[in-house]
């Protein structure tokens, strides 16, 4: 009977402390050079925000009345320090998101503060101030300078290292309130290739099975139209991320998940084009259609115990005619399904939003703009005349 309850004290034990552990965020070595690597995220701290500290709103004393809520994380894997010339110490830029509040014209109005539901590293900014390697935009990765560093690294694979994550409200002098701080573990899994999921949905609904996204990470491929164009940007020339179209463009963009013996499905299909002919300047980088929900209608026929643990292809086939030349952009990449669903996972089960996903950012003629523009969703505005967007999909 005493050895009976040891054994169920011990179990206790060991399910409290599984219970209790912390959340471990995941990265993949990319190998840049021989002396060279960088960290990407594949797999998020994700971890809730129970204990909010912030008020729901703060008195606007100045303008413009804004308040975004801003996050910055490091993580402290292996580097060679002495064989930095510059001496400083390189980190990582990615990580979580955040909100923003925003009014030009109400300083008498309050300024409402978003609830940040979880703690996440994707979209965070480095710690370590202006480093090497360091870019403007948010798929930018700082870079650990490592002697020999794929070989160096194999030793350090599966380890776990520790970071460091803050988020506070930046409110243009309207506030000073307190940030949040967090230290996380972060383990090095190895290094990056093709097969690691680029996204990650969860599981909702028992027969009439719901995908919701979950994530991004670091490892989502980055496509574009031009073949001079890469991840650098060009400070002096505003146009360089851009493409100049002449009477003719058109785009045409789908999204398809294999789901092996239940066959594929193609959650996008859409195509974007000019119907005025005049000159259109587009956005070179391809922005590719992620659903955000997946309901039960496209995924009928699929049990939900089929998904969990699963890695999903995905084809994502991108074709732009412009002037006479025709680009495709294709790539494979996979999603990750977790398990099922927490509450703060669930999205807003509505049809995509095919509009944003739109390449065009202007359309002139004789170098003056030519449209009005109207919003077509969040923070997004679309060309009131011009530019048809057809959806493909029956």
């Amino acid at each position: 009977m005493k050895l009976r309850n040891v054994c169920l004290v011990c179990l206790w034990l060991a399910l409290h402390a599984f219970a209790a552990s912390p959340r471990v965020a995941e990265y993949c070595a990319e190998i840049v050079d021989d002396s060279t690597y960088r960290p990407l995220l594949i797999k998020d701290l994700d971890e809730p925000i129970k204990d909010w500290i912030y008020p729901d709103s703060i008195p606007c004393e100045r303008t413009p009345c804004q308040a975004s809520w801003e996050t910055e994380s490091k993580v402290f894997f292996p580097y060679d320090i002495e064989c930095r010339e510059d001496g400083l110490l390189a980190g990582l830029f990615g990580g979580g998101g955040g909100g923003l509040a925003f009014c030009t014209h109400c300083p008498k109005r309050p300024i409402k503060l978003q609830r940040i539901e979880k703690i996440k590293l994707y979209g965070s900014k480095d710690m370590n101030g202006c480093c090497r390697g360091l870019q403007k935009d948010e798929f930018s990765r700082r870079t650990f300078h490592l002697r020999n560093a794929r070989e160096t690294l194999k030793a350090f694979y599966g380890m776990t290292f520790w970071g460091k994550w803050s988020g506070e409200w930046e409110t243009n002098g309207n506030a000073d309130l307190p940030p949040m701080e967090r230290d996380f573990p972060a383990k090095l899994v190895g290094e990056c290739n093709d097969t690691i999921p680029a996204v990650e949905y969860c599981v909702s609904g028992g027969k009439n099975v719901e995908l919701h996204l979950v994530d991004y990470y670091d490892v989502l491929p980055r496509l574009f139209f031009s073949d001079g164009n890469n991840e650098k940007d060009d400070e002096e020339n505003e146009d360089a991320n851009k493409m100049i179209c002449e009477g003719t463009m058109r785009v045409e963009k789908s999204y398809e998940m294999d789901f092996g013996k239940y066959g594929k499905r193609t959650l996008a299909h859409f195509v974007e084009q000019d119907t005025c002919h005049l000159t259109n300047i587009i956005a070179t980088e391809v922005y590719i259609p992620i659903p955000k929900f997946i309901g039960a209608d496209v995924l009928k026929g699929i049990p939900a115990k089929s998904l969990y643990g699963k890695r999903i292809p995905i084809s994502s086939k991108n074709i732009l005619n412009c002037n006479f030349d025709t680009v495709e952009r294709n790539v494979q990449f996979y999603a990750r399904i977790g398990g099922k669903c927490g509450k703060l996972d669930l999205q807003k089960k509505e049809k995509m939003n095919i509009f944003e996903f739109e390449q065009i950012e202007d359309i002139r003629h004789h170098t003056e703009n030519m449209v009005h523009w109207i919003s077509c969703g969040d923070d997004f505005v679309c060309p009131l005349s011009c530019i048809e967007v057809k959806d493909m999909l029956p």
